[in-house]
C-alpha cells in the first residue's frame, strides 16, 4: 500500500480546522431619548461600522456573516430592553432568521447592567447566537474572551450607572426648563404650536385654531354644559383635538376618510379645566423611572412647577374664573345630597349584553331619568340610545335610535310567550334531554381533545430529537431550520384543533349553565312574572334596535333539542 506523506495529511486537517462558518447578522443600534434629530447621523455611522467590521472579516475568508437585516430603535432609552426593534430582532432570533447580533458598542445594545449581562451571558448562548461589540472588540465567536468577560461585566457596570447619572442629568435640565417657562410635555395643547425660542420651547398661540379656544370658554359659558358646547363644535364640523394634530386640517373634509368623528365632552371639559389658557404653565405633576418609562409617579402638589405669565394667554383670567365657578356648580350639583335621583333606586340593566344599535352594531347606552309629577311624586324612567346616532358627532348612524324600556319589554313579553308556547307544559321534560344531549357531546369533545393532545405529544418528542441531533452534529442548521419551517404548518394546524375543542367545551359549559335558567325561565314565564335579566340572556343572543321603534331578535336556545322532545 502506498504511504501517504505527513505533511500533506497536515494540510489536510488543518484544511478541516478552517472550514468556514456562515453567519446571518443583524445589526442593532439605538439612539437615546435625550438626542435631538440633528443627532440621528450618528446611528448611521453606528450602522456603518458594524457594516465595516463585518467585511472585513468577510474578506479575510476565516467565516462568512451575511447582514440579513438591520434594527433601529431612535428615541429609546438604554436603561430598559422594551423597544420595538430590539423586540422584533429577538422575534427573528427566535424564528432561526438571524444566529450573530452585531453592535458598535455595549452602550448601545443596553445601559442595564444586569438586563445586558442576561443576555450576553446566558439568553444568546442558549439560543446559538454569536454577539459582536465591535468597539469594546468583544466576539463570543472567537477563541480567548473568556478572559474579556471581567472587562464586559465591568463595561455593562459603567453604562448603567451612566444611565441614572443621565436620568438625573436629564431630571435638572427638565427642571431648569420649566423654571425659564419652557414647555416640557409632548404635543402642544389644542389652541398653541410649541416652537423653540433660545433653546427653550415656548408655546405661541395657533392662528387657525386660538379663536376656536375662545370660542369654547365664551360657548360654555353661555349653556353651562361641555357637551352642548361638544355638539355645536360637531354641527360646525370642526374637527376634535386629536384629529387637527394628525391631519392639520381645522373643518373636517373627505379627505380625511369616510366618516366624522366628532367633539367629546371630555374634550371640552379638558380645554375648559386648563390654566394653560390663561398663559400659566403648571408642569411636573407626574415623573418617570429610569427603569420603566411606563410607570408615573404622581407628585404632590407642592412639588409641581408653576410659571406665571409664561406665554401670551388666549383668555383673560376673568373668563377663566367664570369657567371654573360653573364647572364647579355642576360638580357640586352632581355631588349634592338632595339629589333629584334621591329615593329612586336604578334597576339592575336586563338589557346590558344583548341590546345593540341596528344601523351600525355598537351596543346601545342606558339613559335614565327622574320624571316629576305634580304631587310630588317621582318615577324613574328609563330608556336606551345610539351614542352614534346621538346629535351630529358621527356619520356612520345619522339618524336617531332610541327606544324606551318599558315598549321594549312589551314587546319581549308578547314574544316570549308566542315563542314558546308549546314548551310552557313540559320544562322538566326538556331538561333531562338537554342535559343528556349535553353529557354525549363533552364525551365526544374529550376523546378529540386527548387524540389531538397525543399528536402534539408526538410532535413535541419529534421535534426535541431533531434538535439533539442539530446540537450534536448529525445534521446542519440549514436542514435543523428546514425542519422547523416544514413543521410549522402541522404544529399550527394542532394549536388550531385544540382552541377549537375547547372553545367547544366552553360553549358547552356555557350551555350547561343555561338550561337550569332556561327551565327558571319558563316558569317564570308561565307565572306571569316580570321580564328578568336571566330570562333575557338565556334565550336571546342579540336585540337589534333600529329607528321608528323596531326590533330584531336572534334567539339563543336549544330550540332542536326541544322539538325532538316534543
Amino acid at each position: 500500500m502506498a504511504r501517504v506523506s505527513k505533511r500533506i495529511a497536515a494540510r489536510a486537517a488543518v484544511n478541516v480546522e478552517r472550514q468556514v462558518s456562515h453567519y446571518k447578522a443583524g445589526i442593532y443600534a439605538r439612539l437615546s431619548s435625550d438626542q435631538d434629530k440633528a443627532k440621528n447621523e450618528s446611528v448611521e455611522m453606528q450602522v456603518k461600522i458594524a457594516e465595516k467590521y463585518i467585511e472585513d472579516i468577510n474578506e479575510k475568508q476565516m467565516e462568512q456573516i451575511e447582514i440579513i437585516d438591520r434594527y433601529i430603535d431612535l428615541g429609546k432609552t438604554g436603561s430598559n430592553f422594551r423597544r420595538d426593534e430590539f423586540g422584533r430582532l429577538m422575534q427573528d432570533i427566535r424564528l432561526g432568521e438571524i444566529n450573530c447580533v452585531v453592535v458598535k458598542d455595549l452602550s448601545r445594545f443596553g445601559r442595564n447592567y444586569l438586563e445586558a449581562g442576561n443576555y450576553i451571558e446566558k439568553i444568546f448562548p442558549f439560543l446559538g447566537v454569536r454577539f459582536i461589540a465591535v468597539s469594546d472588540r468583544f466576539d463570543t465567536g472567537v477563541d480567548g474572551n473568556e478572559k474579556k468577560q471581567m472587562a464586559v461585566e465591568i463595561k455593562n457596570l459603567i453604562n448603567d450607572m451612566y444611565a441614572k447619572d443621565a436620568s438625573v442629568k436629564r431630571k435638572q435640565s427638565l427642571r431648569q426648563s420649566r423654571q425659564a417657562g419652557g414647555y416640557v410635555g409632548g404635543p402642544a395643547p389644542y389652541g398653541y404650536l410649541a416652537e423653540y425660542e433660545k433653546k427653550v420651547r415656548k408655546l405661541k398661540p395657533d392662528e387657525k385654531t386660538a379663536d376656536i379656544v375662545r370660542y369654547i370658554f365664551e360657548r360654555f359659558i353661555q349653556t353651562a354644559s361641555c357637551s352642548a358646547v361638544a355638539d355645536d363644535l360637531s354641527r360646525r364640523r370642526i374637527n376634535s383635538p386629536t384629529v387637527y394634530r394628525q391631519t392639520g386640517e381645522v373643518f373636517f373634509s373627505e379627505k380625511q376618510g369616510e366618516h366624522y368623528r366628532g367633539w367629546s365632552r371630555s374634550a371640552v371639559e379638558r380645554i375648559v379645566n386648563s390654566e394653560t389658557y390663561t398663559g400659566k404653565l403648571v408642569q411636573g405633576k407626574t415623573s418617570i423611572t429610569a427603569r420603566d418609562e411606563n410607570n408615573r409617579l404622581h407628585k404632590p402638589e407642592s412639588e409641581w412647577c408653576i410659571k406665571e405669565n409664561a406665554h401670551e394667554p388666549l383668555i383673560d383670567v376673568r373668563m377663566f374664573g367664570q369657567a371654573k365657578e360653573i364647572m364647579q356648580k355642576i360638580h357640586d350639583r352632581s355631588r349634592a345630597c338632595d339629589h333629584p335621583a334621591k329615593g329612586c333606586t336604578i334597576s339592575e340593566d336586563i338589557f346590558d349584553e344583548v341590546l345593540y344599535c341596528g344601523v351600525c352594531g355598537r351596543k346601545m347606552t342606558r339613559n335614565s331619568q327622574i320624571k316629576t309629577y305634580q304631587d310630588a311624586g317621582k318615577r324613574r324612567i328609563d330608556g336606551y340610545f345610539c351614542l352614534n346616532s346621538r346629535q351630529t358627532r358621527v356619520d356612520i348612524c345619522p339618524e336617531t335610535n332610541r327606544i324606551l324600556k318599558e315598549p321594549l319589554v312589551d314587546i319581549l313579553m308578547q314574544l316570549f310567550r308566542v315563542q314558546f308556547a308549546m314548551y310552557l307544559k313540559r320544562p322538566r321534560k326538556y331538561v333531562d334531554f338537554a342535559q343528556k344531549q349535553l353529557s354525549v357531546k363533552r364525551r365526544e369533545m374529550e376523546k378529540r381533545r386527548k387524540k389531538v393532545l397525543r399528536s402534539m405529544e408526538m410532535f413535541r418528542e419529534k421535534e426535541g430529537l431533531k434538535y439533539m441531533q442539530y446540537k450534536v452534529g448529525e445534521i446542519s442548521q440549514k436542514e435543523y431550520v428546514a425542519y422547523k419551517m416544514q413543521q410549522e404548518g402541522k404544529k399550527q394546524d394542532l394549536d388550531r384543533q385544540l382552541a377549537q375543542i375547547e372553545d367547544d367545551v366552553k360553549k358547552a359549559d356555557i350551555l350547561a349553565q343555561k338550561v337550569p335558567a332556561m327551565v327558571r325561565s319558563i316558569l317564570h314565564l308561565r307565572s306571569g312574572k316580570e321580564l328578568t335579566k336571566e330570562m333575557v340572556e338565556a334565550f336571546i343572543d342579540r336585540i337589534y334596535v333600529y329607528p321608528g321603534k323596531r326590533v330584531e331578535i336572534l334567539w339563543d336556545y336549544m330550540d332542536g333539542c326541544m322539538d325532538k322532545q316534543l
